[in-house]
């Protein structure tokens, strides 16, 4: 493996709201134990590079752990999954991985699997959600 391939280079990552809403707003699902697997197929007209990559953001919140180093560990095992495991199935899809409780310390290849199955299943769901944010403010009656 180059030295390349063993990076997790920002070009694969999701960085801000931008980035993640519309991932939120239509997605392909899959729920498990541990975590969420939210997918969306990327624009190919948005891309500059001819190669579609994966692109992945991990949403770990203080409830699932309170403590810093436990969220930033499992950050780091998702992101090790993705490089080395579906990076090139997940070519051309955003990912979000929301974690939903802290998996037991030396549950690494637990956790693994479970992603990985979460990721084929969300593959072959149907997307879901509204396609966007609704305007909530209320209409103005015309008389």
């Amino acid at each position: 493996m180059s030295p390349a391939d063993a990076s997790f280079r920002p070009a694969a990552r999701l960085h801000d709201g931008r980035d993640y809403t519309p991932v939120f707003n239509r997605q392909q699902k899959a729920a498990g134990p541990h975590v969420v697997v939210l997918l969306r197929p990327r624009d190919a007209g948005k891309d500059r590079a001819s190669a579609p990559i994966g692109r992945l953001g991990i949403m770990v919140s203080t409830k699932v752990s309170a403590k810093a180093v436990r969220r930033h560990q499992l950050k780091r095992w998702v992101r090790e999954w993705f490089r080395l495991g579906l990076k090139e199935t997940l070519a051309g899809y955003d990912v979000v991985v929301l974690f939903r409780a802290d998996p037991a310390a030396d549950a690494h290849r637990l956790l693994d699997e479970e992603i990985t199955a979460l990721a084929r299943r969300a593959l072959a769901a149907a997307p879901q959600g509204s396609g966007g944010r609704r305007d909530r403010r209320p209409q103005k009656r015309v008389p």
